[in-house]
């Protein structure tokens, strides 16, 4: 039908000129029947890129709205115009100072397009502002009105909020993270009027995203860990400057790969659908990082739900049309205490090893089969990309050869393949427990400073005093989506 689009996530997104889109913390606007998608580029000097498109699907690059070469116009309150701050190294974030999270709302006032982001030197993320830029066009070139803490405040992930009555609100981690503040924006959307609301002070909570359905607000963040996907939480409040609720979790342990960049209203003839748009970062690469789009539903006025979807078919037109799960049958296995995922070392051939390294969506060597045993609660963990299971390898006696670490084995071979998975806290981290002889998987890194992997090895359960950080003898398993 000529309304439909289908989305299909977890692939890789590209423009109709078949490079990949750059909208990462991004923004859509709708404007003469056109979605307008703006986000973070790192790329030759270009801060902030547009996309535009008629139907969610196909997006054709508009080009760079905000660059190093960007004008520059100082308002009525002390900014620093700086794009590019003097005697950087760029350390992996492009060239220039580092834009993040750029939202645009349209003021009927002025007839401007207003764009407020995060702004970073560069080299650190020590300078925690925001910035401001102006437009007469959508998609036109922005002129850049420089950096600022917001009275006085740190600013790092940020988003915006335009209210029914006109009234427009920027909302910012501050202390570090710590604190999410919300600030009234004067009339004209260029500077703060008055910091309204302190959001669960001490929470550490970023990425923020706001929306207003039937007169409820919501708000959906996720916790602080880098680049590394969490569990995202929602709250909901009748004003958005009053009392707010406890935090609830939605969506899976990883907000299905996800962290929040905004929630998109779409006007339908049956009403107002809602589309949550989550940045997919990838930590192995970021300029493989991706996006996903999956709807959200609401049991009841102050509940919210994000369920995944691999294709979602939208009809324009009349509404959201159709949602399709394809399960992949696969599960990554995140390390609780060391945060890296178990990995096959491919590189040792027929002694292959097995260590926990950074996540990386596109490794097939962490993905794993969970196959359940003829006895039952035991399971093998067979390797997708070497067929093999996780195996503790033992001397046709029965003794455990090497020093503990795990290995992949055939199954049939002499060697325990089989283990359970247990006592699950209420988090669902695992204890891995091998058959044979009873101990169980644990993870860590060594002495040598090396932070990228850690070893994996088998050792006897013991209890984890909290005050030392993460358990490494716990487990998440993630299905990969």
């Amino acid at each position: 039908m000529e309304n439909e689009a289908t989305i299909y996530n977890g692939a890789a997104w590209k423009d109709t000129n078949g490079e990949p889109i750059r909208a990462h913390g991004g923004w859509i606007l709708q404007q003469d029947g056109y979605f307008y998608w703006f986000g973070e580029d790192r790329t030759e000097g270009r801060k902030v890129s547009c996309y535009r498109s008629s139907d969610l699907c196909t997006w054709e690059n508009r080009g760079a709205v905000l660059t190093l070469d960007s004008k520059v116009q100082p308002v009525y309150y002390r900014t620093s115009l700086v794009l590019c701050p003097p005697e950087m190294a760029d350390i992996g974030y492009g060239q220039g100072a580092v834009i993040e999270r750029p939202k645009v709302l349209y003021n009927e006032r002025t007839s401007k397009y207003v764009m407020w982001m995060h702004w970073e030197n560069g080299r650190n993320y020590c300078d925690a502002r925001c910035a401001v830029a102006t437009s007469d066009t959508i998609d036109g070139e922005y002129v850049y009105h420089g950096s600022f803490n917001p009275i006085g405040h740190m600013s790092r992930d940020c988003t915006v909020f335009q209210d029914d009555d006109g009234t427009a609100y920027f909302i910012s981690a501050a202390r570090d993270n710590a604190d999410l503040l919300v600030y009234r924006l004067s009339n004209d959307y260029l500077s703060i009027d008055e910091l309204v609301k302190t959001m669960w002070p001490g929470q550490y909570r970023e990425a923020p995203a706001v929306m207003k359905r039937s007169g409820v607000y919501f708000l959906v963040t996720s916790a602080c860990t880098g680049w590394l996907p969490n569990q995202g939480a929602y709250a909901y409040s009748d004003s958005l400057t009053g009392r707010w609720s406890q935090l609830l979790p939605f969506g899976n342990s990883t907000t299905y790969d996800s962290q929040p960049a905004f929630i998109m209203p779409l006007q339908t003839k049956r009403g107002t659908d809602y589309l949550y748009v989550g940045d997919r970062w990838d930590p192995s690469s970021y300029h493989q990082s991706s996006y996903v789009f999956l709807p959200l539903s609401f049991p009841s006025d102050k509940e919210l739900k994000l369920e995944w979807a691999d294709r979602l078919t939208l009809d324009l037109r009349n509404g959201l049309f159709d949602t399709k799960v394809q399960e992949s049958g696969l599960f990554r296995i995140k390390s609780c205490g060391s945060e890296r995922y178990l990995t096959v070392d491919q590189a040792a051939g027929e002694d292959a090893a097995v260590n926990a390294s950074v996540l990386a969506y596109l490794a097939e060597e962490q993905k794993w089969t969970l196959e359940q045993s003829v006895e039952a609660n035991y399971v093998r963990l067979r390797s997708k990309a070497d067929g093999r299971c996780l195996a503790v390898p033992k001397h046709p006696n029965g003794e455990l050869l090497g020093d503990g670490q795990v290995r992949l084995e055939q199954q049939g071979t002499p060697s325990c393949i089989e283990w359970s998975l247990e006592n699950a806290d209420a988090e669902g981290k695992l204890i891995i427990r091998n058959r044979t002889n009873g101990k169980v998987l644990s993870a860590g890194f060594g002495t040598g400073g090396n932070r990228e992997a850690a070893s994996v090895h088998i050792t006897d359960e013991a209890e984890h005093d909290p005050r030392k950080g993460s358990d490494p003898q716990r487990f998440e398993i993630i299905k990969v989506f």
